[in-house]
């Protein structure tokens, strides 16, 4: 992504016009690496200061994260002690750099107005948020960097800031360096030779820059006029001067930020800011990111599950499969005694008379021969009882574990399709079914969920997102609500409420509980439809399990309620 210098000026210049002269009400920190700045300015605004490694950012929010750590970091603590309350007198970032000042006037415990500094610096791996003083020291970090860690630049309380060493590269923006720069050019890559030479933008950015100037990339040499126009190509307030804030999906589907359309192809979309552009940009990557480092330990419970009952069913079957043969062990029993004025102990085996079959046939049965006959015969007979009683644990078992397979498997798939509410469900789920540990001081929710809500067709369209939610509002449905689910798929119970519940209107629904389920990515996907008076939920049913009758089946293309 090209959070480069010349976008964090940019995003600086607008939150300094945003921000500029508000008073910071609120701090929050809803990640341990990540703060929230609610300030009040000609409205409030809430400011996200992420120091990810994965994805630093800076930008104004109307998604701020509502969750918050149940007990406060020290470093929430230390910024709401210092600079709850403060003035936001300026933002300004750092020429050539992905570094963002906020200069504050803030009050100390006796009253007495301070000069503070909060510095966010988004610098990928490195990225980190700061507070200084006014004499420029350090008095608390998000993250702590030893001098065993970084000899050149360590970031410790009590230690004077310094900004990140120097790269032995041109500043981009400079242009009598860029042009020295670009004599020595001798052919090839000109982007790649811009990016080995000079600083400041990010790769993606500087093809974007020279695509747009030139027509393309690769040049044997520049004539004059060609470097003429790199050169103010790169020119930042003629950059600045020209902003479109946009988003930019490619041909892949990767959808990325710019602070102009820099890229003749692509899919675009415009906003007014490009803090704006940011927030939508980050608001599904940072919701996916979330989920996906929440949902770890509890998907990891679920696959460990599943693979322990797929071993047992799979020795379950191995051993019926064993004890199929008990007819065979009563046979040989029967047959024994009803030869035994034949046999003697000593013998081997001995042919008898199935007459059981049609005509009879002959049988060999093995015999120990150190025993007597009627000590095989009722060999024969124990046999076949365990083996009676193994078929019948055997039946019992398979039929368990196959249920149990199925919740499980409903349960994995529904961490695809769920959302951070959903997510805390399917955790409260594995609690109760005892796939995962409840901590002792784990705060109590009140609150249930339902999942999603739409109107269509002046209809209103619900569904669960997790086997909770599927049977809160399959439980708490009307009898004369439409009732959908995907055709023997894991997925959503949807409902339908409304007076005039069209054709449009169960194809709409239908499309959404294709969405919400395992066969998201399918097409023709089969959904069934009945009235709920014809769902029920068996005694004792695993989450989500339910029956249903009457049904009609409809074929649709997956599509979220958004579409």
């Amino acid at each position: 992504m090209p959070a480069d210098s010349l976008h964090i000026k940019q995003t600086a210049t607008e939150l300094n016009g945003m921000l500029g002269g508000g008073r910071i009400d609120k701090i929050t920190m809803p990640d341990p690496d990540e703060i929230v700045l609610f300030v009040h300015s000609d409205t409030r605004r809430a400011l996200i200061l992420s120091a990810n490694p994965s994805l630093p950012r800076i930008h104004v929010t109307k998604y701020a994260p509502k969750s918050n750590p149940l007990k406060a970091p020290a470093f929430l603590m230390h910024l709401r002690k210092h600079i709850g309350g403060a003035v936001i007198k300026s933002v300004t970032s750092e020429d050539g750099e992905r570094i963002v000042y906020f200069n504050l006037l803030a009050r100390n415990e006796l009253g007495y107005e301070e000069n503070k500094t909060l510095i966010c610096e988004i610098l990928g791996k490195y990225a980190n948020i700061i507070l200084c003083d006014e004499s420029g020291r350090i008095t608390e970090s998000i993250k702590h960097i030893s001098p065993s860690g970084s000899e050149k630049r360590p970031v410790l309380a009590g230690i004077k800031y310094t900004l990140p060493p120097k790269q032995d590269k041109i500043d981009i923006f400079d242009t009598k360096a860029l042009k020295n720069t670009l004599d020595a050019f001798e052919g090839g890559k000109l982007d790649g030779f811009i990016l080995s030479n000079a600083a400041g933008l990010a790769p993606s950015t500087i093809t974007g820059i020279v695509t747009k100037a030139l027509g393309g990339t690769v040049f044997d040499n520049l004539t004059a006029e060609q470097t003429d126009a790199i050169i103010k190509a790169f020119d930042m307030k003629n950059i600045l001067g020209k902003a479109h804030p946009c988003l930019r999906k490619d041909a892949n589907g990767k959808t990325d930020f710019w602070i102009t359309p820099l890229y003749p192809d692509g899919e675009y979309t415009y906003f007014d800011t490009l803090n704006a552009a940011m927030d939508e940009h980050f608001y599904s990557l940072d919701r996916d990111r979330r989920l996906t480092e929440k949902a770890h330990v509890p998907k990891t419970a679920v696959k460990n599950a599943i693979a322990r009952t797929e071993k047992k069913l799979k020795l379950f079957i191995s051993r019926k499969n064993e004890a199929s043969d008990a007819e065979h062990d009563r046979l040989c029993g029967e047959l024994i005694t009803a030869n035994i004025y034949r046999l003697k102990q000593g013998m081997k085996n001995f042919t008898a008379e199935n007459y059981y079959d049609n005509p009879p046939s002959q049988i060999t049965i093995p015999l120990q021969e150190n025993k007597s006959p009627q000590f095989n015969a009722q060999s024969y007979y124990k046999r076949y009882a365990k083996k009676k009683k193994a078929l019948t644990m055997a039946d019992e078992q398979i039929e368990k574990a196959t249920a149990d397979l199925e919740y499980y498997n409903s349960v994995y798939d529904s961490f695809s399709y769920t959302d951070e509410e959903g997510l805390e469900e399917i955790i409260s789920e594995l609690y109760a079914a005892g796939l995962m540990h409840e901590p002792k001081d784990k705060r109590k929710k009140e609150k249930q969920t339902f999942g999603g809500e739409t109107v269509y067709g002046n209809c209103v369209i619900r569904w669960g997102k997790t086997n909770f939610q599927n049977d809160r509002i399959t439980k708490q449905a009307k009898p004369e609500n439409l009732w959908l689910h995907t055709q023997k798929t894991h997925g959503s119970h949807v409902i339908i409420s409304g007076e005039n519940i069209t054709d449009g209107v169960i194809y709409r629904a239908a499309q959404i509980a294709a969405y919400y389920s395992k066969a998201r990515l399918g097409d023709n996907v089969p959904v069934d439809y009945t009235y709920k008076k014809f769902v029920s939920k068996p005694k004792g049913s695993a989450p989500g399990k339910v029956i249903y009758t009457d049904y009609k089946t409809v074929f649709v293309t997956p599509k979220d309620e958004r579409e």
